[in-house]
């Protein structure tokens, strides 16, 4: 292992164990290192274990981060530094709740086998008890292999589940390698998207209101082959490859010799091979600049399984105001250093006054980036 490497992973072991010395890491010194356009600046909003998925309600602009492993946490900004001055761990005692979403008040809390709703208004009393829960869906495989859920509501008040294939390449049984919709108490599920190896992240453009979503390549194939994806749907239920395609337009050996759907789409936007793109969010702020405006960003959390090192990095996909994509390039590096990493982006989301929060799984952290000022 490499030396930088090395020494960020055994302090970062010692705070598995003793989560008290992670004020060890000086953190805002390591965000020096982040390189962002003019105007940009980064800073750290709160130090969270093994920080994944977030949403911001719009009550209190409470921001609550979910993780693959027990906890979770509620961020709050009372004094409205940039800084969160509130950081409440609700829970420690959940399995893998990674997908977070809000809607009408009640947080959506989604692990690995199950969904559940915090019933009642979930910013006004950070201190209730996290119960009794209520469970809206079961139909979870309860794998760990791409077993971490993700879960949104979209314009048209469903909640989205994003369920990754339970392996590298298969054939999943059920919902499997899907993405689906149902009505907020669980009822009328819909198979929004066939054929998605792992998503672990989604969001709609502001102006068509049209599901955009990230998928992960299939390993094994090489340092360059295939490429990860940003998809677009435009209708429900349209295929899009796997597993008869690895990702892109590279067929896995496994189903080379069996014809994919004749339906199935090529992704919108390609991106390098195992750069691992999760978090996607389409900026709707007004502290940016206006060319900004229903652009998205991409979480880049970075390879693992690669000769060099990718990823590690937020990009921003340009679209056009048919609300299609046109380009892609970087917005936010720094992560990866030469062949090292201190950091792994994860997710995005918005806060009110338009500055976008970033969540980091190995360094445990929620930054945010802000325009001007």
């Amino acid at each position: 292992m490499r030396p930088f490497h090395s020494l960020i992973l055994m302090v970062l072991m010692a705070l598995s164990v003793n989560p008290a010395n992670a004020a060890n890491i000086d953190i805002d010194k390591l965000l020096q290192r982040i390189k962002l356009p003019a105007g940009f600046r980064i800073n750290l909003f709160a130090r969270v274990p093994d920080a994944r998925s977030m949403v911001v309600g719009k009550r209190r602009n409470t921001v609550f981060v979910g993780s693959k492993s027990r906890h979770l946490f509620a961020l709050l900004d009372t004094d409205k530094d940039g800084i969160a001055d509130v950081v409440k761990k609700i829970s420690d005692r959940m399995r893998a709740p990674n997908g977070v979403a809000i809607m009408d008040g009640s947080l959506y809390i989604g692990m690995r086998n199950k969904i559940v709703k915090w019933p009642g208004q979930s910013e006004t009393n950070l201190d209730r008890p996290l119960k009794p829960l209520e469970t809206i869906f079961t139909g979870l495989n309860n794998r760990a292999h791409h077993g971490y859920r993700v879960i949104a509501f979209g314009p048209d008040r469903k909640l989205y589940v994003a369920i990754g294939a339970p392996c590298n390449v298969c054939l999943g049984k059920g919902h499997e390698g899907s993405i689906i919709r149902m009505d907020p108490n669980g009822n009328n599920i819909e198979v929004v998207a066939r054929g998605v190896r792992n998503s672990v992240g989604f969001d709609w453009h502001p102006k068509t209101k049209e599901l955009f979503f990230t998928d992960n390549g299939s390993d094994g194939l090489g340092d360059d082959i295939p490429a990860d994806e940003l998809n677009h749907v435009t209708q429900a239920g349209q295929h899009f490859g796997f597993p008869y395609y690895g990702g892109g337009d590279t067929r896995t050996p496994q189903f080379k010799g069996r014809p994919p759907p004749g339906d199935a789409r090529q992704p919108a936007i390609k991106f390098q091979a195992h750069s691992a793109n999760l978090g996607l969010h389409f900026y709707r702020g007004d502290m940016f600049p206006a060319e900004y405006k229903h652009d998205a960003f991409v979480a880049q959390h970075g390879s693992w399984n690669r000769s060099s090192p990718v990823g590690y990095r937020i990009m921003r996909i340009r679209f056009n105001h048919m609300g299609l994509p046109v380009g892609k390039e970087v917005f936010a590096s720094g992560w990866l250093q030469g062949e090292d990493y201190w950091g792994r982006p994860v997710g995005i989301e918005e806060l009110a006054d338009g500055s976008l929060l970033v969540s980091d799984d190995f360094v445990g952290a929620v930054y945010r980036i802000s325009y001007g000022g």
